[in-house]
This record gives C-alpha cells, structure tokens and sequence, in this order.
C-alpha cells in the first residue's frame, strides 16, 4: 500500500535514526536521483569541515566507523532523505503531525521542524562526536541491543552486574520487548551473556551489539554532558513547525525549552522511544516514515501492530517506496 494518502494529508510522523545506524554508500542512491540531496551532503562538509559529500555517498564500513565521522555523517544522510523527500513530492507532501529523533536524530528532527538552524545543528554534532569517542577511548564503552525480554528483566540484569566488571545500564527503551543496554564494555558484554543464557527455541533471545562507537544514554556520558552543558544551553531552539517528540519522556512538545534540554539530558538518559511511538499512535497516526539511513527506525515502529513504517532510504529508490500516481 502506498503511503502517498498519509503524506499528503499530514497523517504521519517524520523520524530521524541516530548513532550505529550508517552504513557503507548509504546516500549513493539518493544522489544519483535527487541533485537537492547533494546539496544537503556539501553544506553539511562546509558546516564541519569533513569530507562528508564522499563519505555519505561512497564511505566504506571502516571509513565511517569513527564516531568523529558516522554521527555527523548520520545527521547529513537522513536531512539528505528528508530533503529528497519533499523534492520527489513537492506540493503534495503535508507537514507531518510528528517530527522526532532517536538520541542523534534529535539534532536533525528540530532542524527538520525549523526550531534550530542547519549549520549550528552540524557543528554540535561534530562537537559532541569528538567529546564522546575521546571519553570513550579513556573507558572502553560499547552498546548492544536485546530483543525478545521484557525492559525491566534486563534492567534487574543491569542492576546484578558485578562492580568489577563496571556500570551496565538500560540506554534504550525501543520496544515493548527490545531494550538497549549501554556503559562498560565488560559489563555490557555480562549482561548479554546473562540475556543469552535464558534464550530457548521457543522463547529466543536476540542479541548484538551496536556500532555506536560510544555508550551513549548512561553515566559514562556524564563528563562530555558536563562539557556541552554551556552550548546546548546557548542554543536556544525556536518554537518547532509541528510537535517534535522528545527523547527523554516519549511526549510529543512545542516548548523551546524542553526541545533544547531534551539535547543535553538524552546523554545520560535513556531514551524513551518506545513511548514516542506509543503517543504516535495513541493520537491516531499510524505512518512512521523513516528518513534512514537504513532502516533502524522503521522496524522499531514495526513492532507496534498499528503502526505502517515507511523506509526512505533502504533496499528500495525512494520513487518505489512513495510512488506517484
């Protein structure tokens, strides 16, 4: 089913994915087609002085694994696939009913809803990548995500972790049974084992670990927050274009204040997406357009049996994914 209807309309919500989820040439495709997506990806490089008009389009999975150049190049691709949007469907595109981001994402979401300005959005960005690969290079981080067990088990898995073995704790709610947990890497990797212990055929337990680079939404994040506190709190967000949800309550808010807090807190807390999704569809939109890359976004609203997750810039042209009459 085309999901033309619900953007014509407004009836949707326009999502933005954050840290782990680049992947190698992932705006190649949207270049090829769309001359507006390039000019997104030069005036993102302009902004941080990184070579992201290449890395965006051709980078491989060892260029892009520095978090110094994947967040940046993140936010750069998915404003590329919103653009690449609006320019495939012109007049016809609504505003959405939402605009959100997962962690990261929430950079690009309140440059898509015209509360922060794109140049100054990539510069803290940057910032910020820089102020977390080094914390994290001073203490071995990692992510991973467990799907398929209730929040609050991994969270008593969390709290069991031996002292030894560091701080562990839930980063991610993305779903009513996938959690991320985030911190130490020795103690992420514990709680993994203990997940995968309780894995049977029946009930399966699914575990991996992300390409993050950092443990963001936990307390090793503490410092680079204490770091940016000043910038973010200077970056005094407008009023959004439409509601932005936020990361660290799940609800949706109009509030300058909120949208910009929502930036610094987000480092060392967990990030309530699942709760996002639920407001989503508890107001009566069912669409989930994921600007990509990948799809990360579009099967986390996946898991809502309500919701219709569009893929932007995935497998698919994105003339496939919204066809035109």
């Amino acid at each position: 089913m085309t999901p033309l209807p619900a953007l014509s309309t407004g009836r949707y919500a326009l999502v933005f994915p954050g840290a782990g989820s680049h992947l190698p040439s992932m705006a190649r495709r949207l270049c090829r087609t769309f001359p507006v997506a390039v000019e997104v990806l030069e005036r993102a490089e302009k902004a941080v002085g990184l070579d992201l008009a290449r890395l965006c389009r051709a980078g491989t999975a060892r260029e892009l694994a520095p978090p110094e150049i994947s967040h940046p190049a993140v936010v750069a691709t998915a404003l590329a696939g919103s653009a690449a949007l609006r320019s495939h469907l012109g007049e016809r595109l609504a505003p959405p009913a939402f605009i959100g981001g997962h962690s990261l994402g929430h950079f690009a979401a309140l440059v898509a809803a015209e509360s922060i300005g794109f140049e100054e959005a990539l510069v803290l960005v940057a910032r910020r990548a820089r102020l977390m690969a080094e914390q994290s290079r001073r203490r071995p981080a990692l992510m991973a995500s467990i799907s398929g067990v209730a929040p609050a088990r991994v969270a008593e898995w969390c709290a069991d972790c031996p002292a030894a073995a560091g701080t562990a704790v839930t980063g991610c709610f993305n779903g009513p049974r996938q959690t991320v947990v985030s911190g130490d890497e020795v103690a992420v990797r514990w709680v993994a084992a203990r997940a995968a212990e309780t894995s049977t055929e029946e009930d399966h337990v699914h575990i991996r670990e992300l390409t993050a680079g950092v443990a963001s939404h936990s307390p090793l994040m503490d410092p680079v927050q204490e770091e940016l506190a000043p910038a973010l709190d200077a970056l005094g967000p407008a009023a959004p274009t439409v509601p932005v949800l936020l990361n660290t309550t799940g609800r949706p808010s109009t509030v300058p204040d909120e949208l910009g807090a929502d930036l610094l807190r987000q480092l060392s807390a967990p990030v309530l997406w699942n709760e996002a999704m639920r407001a989503v569809l508890d107001s009566g939109v069912e669409t989930v357009v994921d600007t990509g890359p990948g799809q990360v976004l579009a099967k986390a609203a996946a898991l809502h049996p309500a919701a219709v997750p569009v893929a932007l810039n995935f497998m698919q042209p994105l003339e496939k994914v919204v066809p035109l009459p």
